[in-house]
């Protein structure tokens, strides 16, 4: 097995981001590399990334969509992880807090299922004191459910499922590049939803029950916890479009994923 790359996104985040990095710290399996792609920090986020033995980037992109601003950050983080000859990349959001086999337990599982491109993982949800939000505590998979026998249903179905319901969370997330068919991510998508559909269509996505993470949730969170309209397939997928801004463009992008009838 190659290296193992833990990889952050950081954009002022000097309110969470010390306690991120003690999580990683004090893994039980430390990462081989160690990037972030900081998006225009103006505070003293980059400096704490390097006292912490972070490579930073700055990040490449200038769109103004969040959506696609984020997936091109994430891209660009993958990409570098790649130049450093990692093979597994476990992803990471600036506020969150890694549990302490976080890593050893991911490459584990994609040790043991070597065609996995994408293992999906779970996370608890805790407030912006890291207390839990709820008694008992709310998970990432307790908001985005999946159906108990995701795994057995065919491509066709999963991704029927999939595109009405948000079935991975990136921040909880690991990659094996190797295995996606392209890292790259059309404008307009979340990196994880379009990385997550991409997987399953290529039959090497893995929902994974287990909690690696806390996951934090703040005021001025907008993106991770959207859950609008995922039960009323039409509902969500015009206002997905509308997201993009063009209804042709997206249908597009998942033509290209969709399998063919058997």
């Amino acid at each position: 097995m190659g290296g193992v790359a833990a990889l952050l996104v950081t954009h002022n985040s000097r309110n969470w981001i010390n306690q991120t990095l003690a999580s990683i710290n004090a893994q039980d399996r430390q990462p081989d590399f160690r990037i972030a792609i900081d998006d225009a920090s103006t505070d003293d986020t980059v400096a704490i990334l390097r006292e912490n033995g972070f490579r930073v980037v700055q990040a490449a992109t200038n769109s103004s969509d969040t959506s696609t601003r984020i997936a091109r950050n994430f891209v660009q983080g993958v990409r570098a992880a790649l130049a450093m000859s990692a093979d597994i990349v476990i992803l990471g959001d600036h506020d969150d807090v890694w549990l302490p086999n976080r890593i050893s337990y991911q490459v584990a599982m994609l040790e043991e299922y070597l065609q996995i491109a994408m293992l999906a993982s779970d996370g608890r949800l805790i407030d912006e004191s890291g207390a839990p939000t709820e008694y008992p505590p709310a998970t990432l998979r307790s908001t985005f459910p999946v159906p108990a026998d995701f795994t057995d249903r065919s491509v066709r179905d999963q991704l029927a499922y999939a595109l009405r319901h948000s079935v991975a969370t990136g921040g909880a997330s690991a990659l094996r590049p190797a295995r996606m068919q392209s890292i790259d991510v059309p404008t307009g998508w979340l990196h994880d939803r379009w990385w997550s559909l991409q997987a399953i269509r290529a039959g090497n996505f893995l929902i994974d029950p287990t909690v690696v993470i806390d996951y934090r949730v703040t005021s001025d969170q907008q993106v991770g916890l959207d859950t609008r309209d995922q039960d009323d397939p039409k509902r969500w997928l015009l206002r997905q479009a509308g997201d993009v801004g063009r209804t042709a463009k997206r249908s597009a992008d998942l033509l290209r994923l969709l399998p063919p009838r058997s």
